[in-house]
């Protein structure tokens, strides 16, 4: 043991710098990144769906008399696993081809031969690690994301109509449940992204089973190549052959795309369907990006814990696509029925509001 910690000192590994290099290009790294994320194409025709947003009494009020949803920063979300998944689903992948380009990188004595005898072949899943720790660092050192969720329910089923059971228990014990229009979501969505300095709002149904599917292998092939190449700029032209055309901004779209909508199954019986806001931090902004820069705001939990999010919609002083509350199970529904009324009141909001038949004493 003591024999290989005396090797890492004299020989520093070829890509030990990767997070470094990312950490300093990382306005590269985002930059347009709102022109390859996929936005909702507002001018399809499409069926919208209802989208069902879970919450307490609190949560209601602070909804309907702002008119704006809170976004979670994803790293304080209750998903331990969060924005993770697609690590393990590329990490093989790019020790493929590290391990592939090493050799002839060796050949052209851009990389020291003794590596492969200092680091032997654990070289290449470690780099591949620190590498696709650097990107995920990068997101979040430029344009964390923001996520707020509902569910899709599906039309006649008693979840439609009643809500469902575990969402009941864990996020709405004797609590709401707002129905929303998913294409006034879509629309409310474009003017927050115009306003305020997204790197994009995306919207999508998480995927719990077949990552590999949704991890596309065309549009991740020579990310591990062309984070090599970010480590060499000087002489990154005169390797082509070995580390193809490729740069680091032409992946930016595909890992802000799909690594917040990939979840562990356990969830599953969620279906949930995500806003996921790529929110610039109040000092990332492009010299020519005359949007205003979103305020994030914080709020706390018993233990302590500072928890980042972002109020959507707040300030476009618009209201809320909402087409009707659900009354959560409850002894007291006729009560909290009778509040739910004046407050719509109050604010001037007129929805149906529903109770939910599910049996269950909170």
């Amino acid at each position: 043991m003591s024999k290989r910690r005396k090797r890492r000192s004299r020989h520093r590994a070829p890509f030990d710098q990767i997070g470094e290099v990312i950490k300093q290009s990382d306005a590269q790294y985002t930059d347009r990144a709102d022109q390859s994320v996929p936005q909702p194409d507002l001018a399809k025709a499409k069926t919208s769906r209802s989208l069902f947003h879970y919450t307490s009494a609190e949560g209601l009020v602070g909804i309907l008399q702002t008119q704006s949803l809170f976004a979670t920063h994803s790293a304080f979300l209750n998903d331990s696993t969060e924005c993770r998944i697609i690590r393990d689903i590329l990490l093989p992948r790019l020790e493929s081809e590290l391990r592939e380009a090493t050799p002839k990188l060796i050949e052209r004595r851009v990389i020291d031969p003794k590596i492969l005898t200092d680091f032997g072949d654990e070289l290449f899943r470690q780099e591949a690690d620190n590498m696709l720790h650097a990107m995920s660092q990068a997101t979040n050192n430029t344009t964390p994301y923001f996520i707020t969720s509902f569910c899709v329910h599906q039309p006649n089923t008693p979840a439609y109509s009643d809500g469902l059971l575990s969402q009941w228990r864990g996020y709405a014990k004797g609590g709401f449940a707002i129905e929303f229009d998913e294409i006034g979501i879509d629309d409310l969505n474009a003017a927050e992204r115009t306003r305020y300095r997204y790197q994009g709002i995306i919207t999508n149904t998480v995927a719990y089973n077949d990552h590999e599917s949704r991890v596309s292998k065309k549009d991740f092939e020579g990310l591990g190549t062309a984070l090599l190449k970010s480590l060499i700029p000087k002489i990154a032209d005169r390797l082509t052959d070995i580390l193809g055309p490729k740069t680091t901004n032409d992946f930016a779209g595909p890992f802000l795309a799909t690594s917040p909508f990939l979840k562990h199954p356990s969830f599953e019986e969620e279906n949930e369907y995500r806003i996921v806001a790529l929110c610039n931090r109040p000092t990332v902004y492009e010299e020519n990006d005359e949007r205003d820069a979103k305020p994030i705001q914080f709020r706390s939990r018993a233990t302590g814990q500072l928890i980042p999010y972002i109020a959507l919609y707040h300030e476009l002083k618009t209201v809320l696509p909402i087409k009707s509350i659900i009354i959560g199970p409850h002894p007291n529904q006729s009560e909290r029925q009778m509040s739910v009324e004046i407050l719509l009141e109050k604010i001037g909001v007129n929805v149906p509001i529903k109770i939910s038949l599910i049996p269950f004493r909170d």
